[in-house]
């Protein structure tokens, strides 16, 4: 008798256990948008901007944008830490925000760059960005003079030490 019930249980719930598996397979095959992953950038400024730039940005699953760059240090900024979606085909929109520090190393405000990108192949973007002068809550912010263009190239994992 108890073989049955446990016979008839499993029958019954079947069809549940392969909606569960099929769910669970379809939810770790979810594509990665094309542009995740990490970037070299060439940033030009506008005319009467700094020189040209180098910074590395990476796009993580679920929409956080990472970046650094060359100068920061110097400037002296933080890191930059933000969002970043899909805006139509092959095209993306990011929001950064960085800290800005006085020579003494306290945070003065933040500065925001909304970016847009467009993936020219698989391992190349182009894209734009501005620049905005902000409160340290990221409110209050005034539009800064020009826009930096932006050049990209996919890090690719390459030459591997053999183990």
């Amino acid at each position: 008798m108890k073989n049955k019930s446990i016979s008839r249980m499993l029958k019954a719930a079947s069809p549940v256990m392969v909606v569960c598996v099929v769910v669970a397979l379809g939810a770790s095959a979810v594509a990665q948008e094309p542009i995740q992953g990490s970037w070299i950038f060439t940033l030009t400024p506008g005319p009467g901007g700094p020189s040209p730039f180098s910074a590395l940005a990476s796009f993580a699953a679920g929409g956080v944008f990472l970046g650094t760059g060359e100068d920061d240090r110097v400037n002296p900024v933080s890191e930059l830490h933000g969002s970043w979606q899909r805006t139509a085909g092959n095209k993306y929109g990011s929001t950064a925000y960085f800290f800005a520090f006085d020579p003494t190393g306290h945070a003065v405000g933040l500065l925001k760059t909304n970016q847009t990108f467009e993936l020219t192949s698989r391992n190349r973007l182009i894209g734009l960005s501005n620049l905005s002068l902000c409160d340290l809550h990221g409110g209050n912010c005034t539009l800064l003079p020009g826009v930096s263009t932006i050049i990209g190239k996919r890090m690719i994992v390459e030459n591997l030490p053999t183990l």
